[in-house]
């Protein structure tokens, strides 16, 4: 009985990830040693659970009637040790995080290190790219992301509404008409981002009524709000960033925001995960504690 309770905390793993490889990598143990309890399941059974592909394997319904108990054998088991330990105020285990790359900047670094003091037990892998990730495929428990979400598969959390501001240098403004109205904007050249629309829709404000759209042409595109911030700094032209990259620069005069009456639309930071036994209440923890950026 025992074997089997551990081929079916393997198999839960195979069934959340998608592939032998990948559950291997999310519990640390080799895919023949996957294979090898997975096969053992079928055998006690005598049904196949998995249809094996080169690429990818898929459920049989058996396989996927006993993935759902399974699943819930394995995030009752670890949600009550992690629980006591959460009760015991000393919380363990590992998270494997991603974040925007422009996360290093913010606050959030800060919060991730309090976090750490106030919980020596805990490990944490934190990777910061603005590459999209798949949670499930590579085993990662928790991301936080910008603006709206793809996958409405993963379990989400909105963390807090972004402000965003447009931004110039007062260098690159020397000498040019001094924007009044978003149709002022088309004598101005954009420092854009790569994969992202570069029609700004603006809310009036101040007695200022209705919506407004223009679109700017890019002189430059970047990957990075870090490098955008850099580059409009020197005067290569104007861009949106979010307030935490633009606080500093705009309080110091390296930039000045543009139509100051008019407001850019403000953007969602969520925390998404998939639903993975074994790291709930650790990541809840993580995610409350990260969450009062907010607040």
């Amino acid at each position: 009985m025992l074997d089997h309770l551990r081929a079916m905390a393997v198999f839960s793993a195979v069934a959340e990830a998608g592939s032998f490889r990948a559950a291997s990598a999310r519990l640390g143990i080799s895919p023949s040693v996957v294979s090898h309890h997975v096969t053992a399941l079928e055998r006690h059974l005598d049904t196949p659970l998995v249809y094996r592909s080169t690429r990818r394997l898929s459920l049989t319904d058996a396989g996927k009637r006993l993935a759902a108990s399974a699943q819930s054998m394995v995030r009752a088991a670890e949600d009550g040790l992690q629980a006591i330990g959460h009760e015991a105020e000393s919380p363990s285990g590992r998270l494997r995080v991603t974040a925007p790359a422009v996360f290093q900047y913010a606050l959030f670094v800060k919060r991730v290190a309090e976090f750490m003091k106030r919980h020596p037990r805990v490990e944490i892998s934190i990777n910061f790219s603005d590459r999209w990730r798949n949670l499930v495929e590579e085993g990662l428990d928790l991301a936080f992301r910008i603006g709206p979400l793809r996958d409405s598969s993963l379990k989400a959390r909105k963390l807090v509404d972004g402000k965003q501001h447009l931004c110039a240098s007062p260098a690159y403004l020397s000498g040019r008409k001094i924007p009044k109205t978003p149709a002022d904007l088309d004598g101005l050249e954009m420092i854009g981002f790569a994969g992202r629309s570069y029609t700004i829709a603006r809310t009036g404000r101040s007695g200022v009524k209705g919506q407004s759209q223009f679109q700017v042409p890019n002189r430059i595109v970047v990957d990075s709000g870090f490098a955008a911030m850099r580059l409009a700094e020197e005067g290569c032209g104007i861009t949106v960033l979010p307030d935490f990259l633009a606080r500093a620069p705009l309080a110091d005069g390296r930039l000045v925001e543009i139509l100051p009456g008019w407001s850019v639309p403000s953007f969602g930071i969520y925390a998404v995960w998939p639903d993975n036994p074994g790291t709930n209440t650790l990541r809840t923890l993580f995610v409350d504690f990260i969450a009062e950026i907010g607040r």
